[in-house]
Protein backbone atom coordinates (compact mmCIF):
# COMPACT_ATOMS: atom_id res chain seq x y z
CA UNK A 1 0.00 0.00 0.00
CA UNK A 2 1.51 3.46 -1.05
CA UNK A 3 0.11 6.88 0.10
CA UNK A 4 -0.21 10.10 -1.26
CA UNK A 5 -0.21 13.24 1.04
CA UNK A 6 -1.46 16.70 0.75
CA UNK A 7 1.09 18.71 3.45
CA UNK A 8 0.56 22.65 4.44
CA UNK A 9 2.87 24.24 6.90
CA UNK A 10 0.14 25.02 9.45
CA UNK A 11 -1.19 28.28 9.47
CA UNK A 12 0.53 29.31 12.80
CA UNK A 13 3.69 29.16 11.47
CA UNK A 14 4.92 33.01 11.22
CA UNK A 15 7.15 34.30 8.71
CA UNK A 16 9.91 35.06 10.19
CA UNK A 17 9.88 31.25 10.96
CA UNK A 18 8.63 30.09 7.31
CA UNK A 19 12.03 31.95 6.63
CA UNK A 20 14.06 30.04 8.74
CA UNK A 21 12.34 26.85 7.39
CA UNK A 22 12.25 26.90 4.12
CA UNK A 23 15.84 28.23 3.99
CA UNK A 24 17.43 25.51 2.21
CA UNK A 25 14.23 24.46 0.21
CA UNK A 26 15.79 21.19 -1.29
CA UNK A 27 18.19 19.48 0.96
CA UNK A 28 16.75 20.98 4.29
CA UNK A 29 13.02 19.81 3.00
CA UNK A 30 13.30 16.08 2.24
CA UNK A 31 15.15 16.13 5.88
CA UNK A 32 12.40 17.87 7.45
CA UNK A 33 9.57 15.08 5.54
CA UNK A 34 11.24 12.30 7.43
CA UNK A 35 9.90 13.68 10.87
CA UNK A 36 5.92 13.10 9.12
CA UNK A 37 7.08 9.28 9.51
CA UNK A 38 7.83 7.14 12.85
CA UNK A 39 7.60 9.98 14.72
CA UNK A 40 10.75 11.13 12.77
CA UNK A 41 13.03 7.41 12.98
CA UNK A 42 12.47 6.45 9.71
CA UNK A 43 15.72 4.62 8.11
CA UNK A 44 16.94 7.10 6.69
CA UNK A 45 18.94 5.43 4.44
CA UNK A 46 16.26 4.20 2.72
CA UNK A 47 14.27 7.08 0.61
CA UNK A 48 11.12 5.70 1.14
CA UNK A 49 8.56 8.79 -0.10
CA UNK A 50 8.69 11.37 -3.59
CA UNK A 51 8.12 14.88 -2.96
CA UNK A 52 6.73 17.54 -5.43
CA UNK A 53 6.65 21.40 -3.75
CA UNK A 54 3.31 23.43 -5.39
CA UNK A 55 2.30 26.55 -4.88
CA UNK A 56 -0.75 26.72 -2.39
CA UNK A 57 -2.94 29.31 -4.47
CA UNK A 58 -2.83 27.26 -8.12
CA UNK A 59 -3.61 24.00 -5.53
CA UNK A 60 -6.77 24.86 -3.47
CA UNK A 61 -10.20 27.12 -3.98
CA UNK A 62 -9.79 28.78 -1.36
CA UNK A 63 -6.31 29.29 -0.39
CA UNK A 64 -6.84 31.85 2.53
CA UNK A 65 -4.41 34.84 2.74
CA UNK A 66 -1.21 32.74 2.62
CA UNK A 67 -1.71 32.16 -1.35
CA UNK A 68 2.38 32.25 -1.82
CA UNK A 69 3.22 29.28 0.99
CA UNK A 70 4.26 26.45 -0.36
CA UNK A 71 2.06 23.26 -0.56
CA UNK A 72 3.60 19.88 -1.00
CA UNK A 73 2.80 16.51 -2.29
CA UNK A 74 4.18 13.36 -1.04
CA UNK A 75 4.31 9.78 -2.15
CA UNK A 76 5.39 7.56 0.50
CA UNK A 77 5.42 3.70 1.57
CA UNK A 78 4.55 4.63 5.54
CA UNK A 79 1.17 6.13 6.26
CA UNK A 80 2.89 10.16 7.28
CA UNK A 81 1.35 11.67 10.52
CA UNK A 82 0.68 15.23 11.47
CA UNK A 83 3.47 17.23 13.50
CA UNK A 84 4.41 20.48 15.04
CA UNK A 85 5.46 21.98 11.60
CA UNK A 86 3.14 20.44 9.16
CA UNK A 87 -0.53 19.35 8.63
CA UNK A 88 -1.42 16.32 6.17
CA UNK A 89 -4.42 14.93 4.29
CA UNK A 90 -3.14 11.24 3.37
CA UNK A 91 -5.26 9.24 1.07
CA UNK A 92 -4.50 5.18 -0.46
CA UNK A 93 -2.56 5.23 -3.76
CA UNK A 94 -3.06 2.65 -5.80
CA UNK A 95 -3.39 2.92 -9.07
CA UNK A 96 -5.59 0.63 -11.34
CA UNK A 97 -4.04 1.24 -14.61
CA UNK A 98 -4.96 -0.94 -18.34
CA UNK A 99 -2.80 -0.74 -21.22
CA UNK A 100 -4.37 2.19 -23.49
CA UNK A 101 -5.35 3.87 -20.72
CA UNK A 102 -4.71 8.11 -20.95
CA UNK A 103 -3.93 10.25 -18.65
CA UNK A 104 -2.17 13.74 -18.27
CA UNK A 105 0.36 14.04 -15.70
CA UNK A 106 3.21 16.42 -14.53
CA UNK A 107 6.23 15.91 -13.60
CA UNK A 108 9.44 17.86 -11.84
CA UNK A 109 12.44 16.02 -13.03
CA UNK A 110 16.67 16.45 -13.21
CA UNK A 111 16.61 15.27 -17.08
CA UNK A 112 20.00 13.89 -17.87
CA UNK A 113 21.81 11.80 -20.67
CA UNK A 114 24.92 9.85 -19.78
CA UNK A 115 28.21 10.00 -21.72
CA UNK A 116 31.18 8.08 -20.69
CA UNK A 117 29.99 7.79 -17.22
CA UNK A 118 28.98 11.10 -16.22
CA UNK A 119 25.79 13.08 -16.21
CA UNK A 120 25.11 15.99 -18.64
CA UNK A 121 21.86 18.24 -17.88
CA UNK A 122 19.96 17.91 -21.40
CA UNK A 123 19.26 21.01 -21.93
CA UNK A 124 22.57 22.94 -21.38
CA UNK A 125 23.82 19.56 -23.60
CA UNK A 126 21.48 20.50 -26.49
CA UNK A 127 22.38 24.09 -26.18
CA UNK A 128 26.01 23.05 -26.65
CA UNK A 129 25.46 20.36 -29.46
CA UNK A 130 23.74 22.97 -31.84
CA UNK A 131 26.37 25.49 -31.21
CA UNK A 132 29.16 23.05 -31.89
CA UNK A 133 27.38 21.63 -34.92
CA UNK A 134 26.89 25.33 -36.10
CA UNK A 135 30.64 26.48 -35.72
CA UNK A 136 31.56 23.20 -37.86
CA UNK A 137 29.55 23.77 -40.38
CA UNK A 138 31.27 26.98 -41.34
CA UNK A 139 34.32 26.29 -40.21
CA UNK A 140 35.24 27.72 -36.54
CA UNK A 141 36.53 26.50 -33.53
CA UNK A 142 34.41 25.51 -30.89
CA UNK A 143 36.62 26.27 -28.21
CA UNK A 144 35.40 28.69 -25.25
CA UNK A 145 32.72 29.43 -23.53
CA UNK A 146 29.00 29.18 -24.36
CA UNK A 147 28.67 33.32 -24.44
CA UNK A 148 31.76 33.41 -26.94
CA UNK A 149 30.73 30.82 -28.91
CA UNK A 150 27.23 31.92 -29.64
CA UNK A 151 29.44 35.54 -30.63
CA UNK A 152 31.61 34.20 -33.09
CA UNK A 153 28.98 32.19 -34.59
CA UNK A 154 26.47 35.48 -35.31
CA UNK A 155 29.94 37.51 -36.11
CA UNK A 156 30.44 34.51 -39.39
CA UNK A 157 26.93 32.96 -39.92
CA UNK A 158 25.86 34.03 -43.39
CA UNK A 159 22.82 34.45 -44.69
CA UNK A 160 22.25 31.08 -46.37
CA UNK A 161 23.20 30.39 -42.03
CA UNK A 162 20.37 32.62 -41.03
CA UNK A 163 18.07 30.94 -43.72
CA UNK A 164 18.05 27.86 -42.50
CA UNK A 165 17.49 28.57 -38.67
CA UNK A 166 14.30 30.83 -40.14
CA UNK A 167 13.20 27.58 -41.57
CA UNK A 168 14.22 25.19 -38.25
CA UNK A 169 12.43 27.77 -36.21
CA UNK A 170 9.30 27.60 -38.63
CA UNK A 171 8.84 23.64 -38.52
CA UNK A 172 9.02 23.15 -34.26
CA UNK A 173 7.42 24.54 -31.32
CA UNK A 174 7.78 28.23 -31.60
CA UNK A 175 7.30 28.95 -35.20
CA UNK A 176 4.99 31.70 -34.07
CA UNK A 177 7.58 33.61 -32.91
CA UNK A 178 8.48 34.43 -36.85
CA UNK A 179 5.29 36.49 -36.72
CA UNK A 180 7.96 39.43 -35.24
CA UNK A 181 10.76 40.77 -37.25
CA UNK A 182 13.88 38.73 -35.96
CA UNK A 183 17.41 40.12 -35.53
CA UNK A 184 20.42 38.16 -36.18
CA UNK A 185 20.82 37.24 -32.02
CA UNK A 186 16.56 36.95 -31.76
CA UNK A 187 17.03 34.62 -34.73
CA UNK A 188 19.14 32.24 -33.51
CA UNK A 189 18.59 32.24 -30.34
CA UNK A 190 14.79 30.71 -31.33
CA UNK A 191 16.94 28.11 -33.18
CA UNK A 192 18.59 27.35 -29.88
CA UNK A 193 15.33 27.21 -28.34
CA UNK A 194 13.62 25.06 -30.93
CA UNK A 195 16.62 22.26 -31.22
CA UNK A 196 16.72 22.23 -27.25
CA UNK A 197 12.98 21.58 -27.40
CA UNK A 198 13.03 18.81 -30.00
CA UNK A 199 15.80 17.23 -27.97
CA UNK A 200 13.97 17.64 -24.64
CA UNK A 201 11.07 16.00 -26.34
CA UNK A 202 12.79 13.17 -28.05
CA UNK A 203 14.33 12.56 -24.62
CA UNK A 204 10.74 12.20 -22.95
CA UNK A 205 9.76 9.86 -26.00
CA UNK A 206 12.53 7.24 -25.14
CA UNK A 207 11.84 7.69 -21.59
CA UNK A 208 8.49 6.16 -22.28
CA UNK A 209 9.67 3.65 -24.82
CA UNK A 210 12.16 1.66 -23.51
CA UNK A 211 12.00 2.60 -19.63
CA UNK A 212 8.56 3.46 -18.52
CA UNK A 213 5.69 2.06 -20.77
CA UNK A 214 4.31 5.07 -22.14
CA UNK A 215 3.56 6.97 -25.32
CA UNK A 216 3.47 10.78 -25.82
CA UNK A 217 -0.10 11.41 -27.17
CA UNK A 218 -0.70 13.22 -30.30
CA UNK A 219 -2.94 16.25 -30.91
CA UNK A 220 -5.94 14.88 -33.14
CA UNK A 221 -5.68 17.74 -35.52
CA UNK A 222 -1.98 18.97 -36.08
CA UNK A 223 -0.25 16.26 -35.18
CA UNK A 224 2.04 17.82 -32.43
CA UNK A 225 2.50 15.90 -29.36
CA UNK A 226 0.72 16.51 -26.38
CA UNK A 227 3.66 17.81 -24.49
CA UNK A 228 5.02 21.09 -22.96
CA UNK A 229 8.42 21.32 -20.66
CA UNK A 230 8.89 24.72 -18.40
CA UNK A 231 10.37 26.70 -15.94
CA UNK A 232 13.96 24.86 -16.13
CA UNK A 233 15.90 26.31 -13.09
CA UNK A 234 18.85 25.47 -11.53
CA UNK A 235 19.62 24.51 -8.09
CA UNK A 236 22.33 24.62 -5.84
CA UNK A 237 22.89 22.68 -3.14
CA UNK A 238 25.86 24.10 -0.67
CA UNK A 239 25.75 21.21 1.61
CA UNK A 240 27.54 18.75 -0.91
CA UNK A 241 29.77 21.15 -2.27
CA UNK A 242 30.38 24.96 -3.14
CA UNK A 243 30.16 23.45 -7.34
CA UNK A 244 27.14 20.66 -6.15
CA UNK A 245 23.98 21.06 -7.71
CA UNK A 246 21.43 20.05 -10.29
CA UNK A 247 18.68 21.03 -12.67
CA UNK A 248 14.76 20.57 -13.00
CA UNK A 249 12.34 20.85 -15.78
CA UNK A 250 8.67 21.00 -15.33
CA UNK A 251 7.20 18.94 -18.40
CA UNK A 252 3.33 17.98 -18.84
CA UNK A 253 0.87 16.45 -21.23
CA UNK A 254 -0.85 13.53 -22.13
CA UNK A 255 0.36 10.13 -22.51
CA UNK A 256 -1.06 6.31 -23.08
CA UNK A 257 -0.01 3.70 -20.89
CA UNK A 258 1.57 0.97 -23.11
CA UNK A 259 3.44 -1.39 -20.45
CA UNK A 260 1.01 -1.44 -16.98
CA UNK A 261 4.48 -2.78 -15.27
CA UNK A 262 6.61 -0.35 -16.42
CA UNK A 263 4.75 2.32 -16.14
CA UNK A 264 3.86 1.68 -12.18
CA UNK A 265 6.86 1.75 -11.15
CA UNK A 266 7.06 5.47 -12.97
CA UNK A 267 4.85 6.18 -10.68
CA UNK A 268 5.34 4.38 -7.63
CA UNK A 269 9.15 4.84 -7.54
CA UNK A 270 9.62 8.43 -9.50
CA UNK A 271 12.22 8.77 -11.95
CA UNK A 272 15.46 10.44 -12.85
CA UNK A 273 18.66 11.19 -10.21
CA UNK A 274 17.39 14.19 -7.51
CA UNK A 275 14.36 12.35 -6.25
CA UNK A 276 15.68 13.60 -2.90
CA UNK A 277 15.43 17.40 -3.91
CA UNK A 278 11.47 17.29 -4.92
CA UNK A 279 12.33 15.70 -9.10
CA UNK A 280 10.87 12.40 -9.98
CA UNK A 281 7.11 12.54 -8.55
CA UNK A 282 4.55 12.12 -12.09
CA UNK A 283 1.11 12.99 -10.55
CA UNK A 284 -1.53 11.56 -13.19
CA UNK A 285 -4.72 12.30 -13.87
CA UNK A 286 -7.47 10.05 -16.32
CA UNK A 287 -8.59 11.92 -19.04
Amino acid sequence: MMYLSRVRLRPEIGQTQLARVLEDRQYGLHRLFWDLFSDGKADRQRRTFLFREELTAEQLPRPGKRKADPLYYVLSKEKPTENALFSVDVKPYNPKLAVGDRLSFKLRVNAVVTRNGKRHDIVMDAQNSWLNAQLKAIGQTTDGAKGKRKQRLLDHAGDKKLEQWRADIETGRFSQKLEQSLGRSALMEWAIKTSEAERVQKWWERQGMERHGFEIVQHPKSGLPLFEYTAYLNHSIPEKGKSAGFSSLDLSGEVVVTDVERFNRLLLEGTGPAKAFGCGLMLVRRV
